[in-house]
């Protein structure tokens, strides 16, 4: 996962910005899945705690898990963000940051229960973990309860990507709970 984003970058290495366009065509198929780990992993990191962190990758979670229900092919985004160039420097940074949860991720995961990455029951699954990220909003009123959400999405996401059925289904129980300690906790 992270060595596409890495090829990516490092097949322009005379230039000094890159498109998230760029960046998406790297990951192909698989854009969905890193993309949705990618964002779940700033929801587990401290910038979920600025204010509207939470609720900001909450809803892009949403909106990607929506996308990957209804059976887009890629993810779609507005011109202006694909478009839109990412310092070289930056990406590399930030890449670097996310290769060592990454590689305490891929050290756990492997090929199992692959009935749980299958229709009908993944469909079910992506199904609660998308209820979950629209109820990243309402976790904006409880500090840092946006890391426990992206911690259930991270799982999930990961998962799917590596075909681990256990990890899939941890992060949608996990994910699945959220919602009702939230209403427990706010109602």
């Amino acid at each position: 996962m992270l060595a596409q984003v890495r090829l990516a970058i490092l097949g322009r290495p005379e230039a000094d910005k890159i498109a998230l366009r760029h960046i998406l065509i790297a990951l192909d198929q698989n854009s969905f899945v890193v993309i949705l780990l990618v964002f779940s992993l700033l929801l587990v990191s401290p910038l979920s705690a600025i204010p509207g962190a939470t609720t900001l990758f909450g809803l892009t979670i949403a909106s990607i898990l929506g996308q990957f229900l209804l059976g887009r092919r890629h993810i779609w985004l507005p011109a202006f963000l694909l478009d839109r160039q990412l310092p070289v420097p930056r990406v590399v940074q930030a890449v670097q940051w996310l290769e060592k949860p990454a590689a305490w991720l891929e050290q756990r995961l492997r090929v199992r229960f692959l009935w749980a990455i299958e229709p009908p029951v993944a469909m079910m699954l992506k199904v609660l973990v998308f209820s979950a990220a629209l109820c990243a909003p309402l976790m904006e009123v409880i500090p840092a309860s946006g890391t426990s959400v992206g911690a259930a999405i991270t799982l999930f996401a990961a998962g799917l990507l590596a075909r681990d059925g256990v990890f899939v289904l941890l992060g949608a129980c996990l994910a699945a709970i959220l919602p009702v300690t939230l209403w427990i906790v706010i109602g």
